[in-house]
């Protein structure tokens, strides 16, 4: 007689999860398709600086882009005076929304480069600009999303 599977729950209670693949970056915790519903943690450490939600574009732009909401779908490239939403992200730490089909990551917050128009100085505050860049802000400009981390003299 075949013994019969039996499937059961079981609760672990261990010290670490140690990654014993090759290297960094080989392995995983769950799978798109077997996720974990909540993790519970005190902290977090990511190679990668940004959070980033998934957003439906108008058209495929490129990291760097600054986008506010409008267009034919949810985001577009900015124009001059537009309130920025964010970035086109080149590596978010976080992905929110990420199983939006055919959208891109938008980075929200965090250390991402952004598309500059001129000369800019560390401490620079930045607001939309057209085509997607950024320009400096006037030290009045109430659209301010992004400050400046390290001078720039490309135009």
């Amino acid at each position: 007689m075949k013994p019969k599977n039996k499937i059961m729950n079981l609760t672990l209670s261990i010290g670490n999860i140690v990654n014993n693949n090759t290297g960094n970056g080989v392995g995983n915790i769950g799978s798109t398709t077997n996720y974990f519903n909540t993790i519970f943690s005190t902290t977090y450490t990511g190679a990668h600086a940004d959070l980033a939600e998934h957003y439906q574009g108008d058209q495929n732009y490129s990291p760097g882009t600054v986008v506010v909401f409008g267009g034919e779908k949810e985001i577009t490239a900015s124009s001059w005076g537009d309130r920025a939403i964010g970035v086109i992200s080149t590596n978010p730490a976080f992905m929110m929304n990420a199983e939006l089909e055919g959208g891109t990551f938008v980075a929200l917050k965090g250390r991402v480069p952004v598309k500059v128009l001129g000369k800019v100085k560390k401490g620079n505050r930045l607001f939309a600009g057209t085509n997607g860049v950024a320009v400096v802000a006037d030290p009045q400009a109430v659209d301010v999303f992004a400050i400046v981390l390290e001078d720039s003299n490309e135009l």
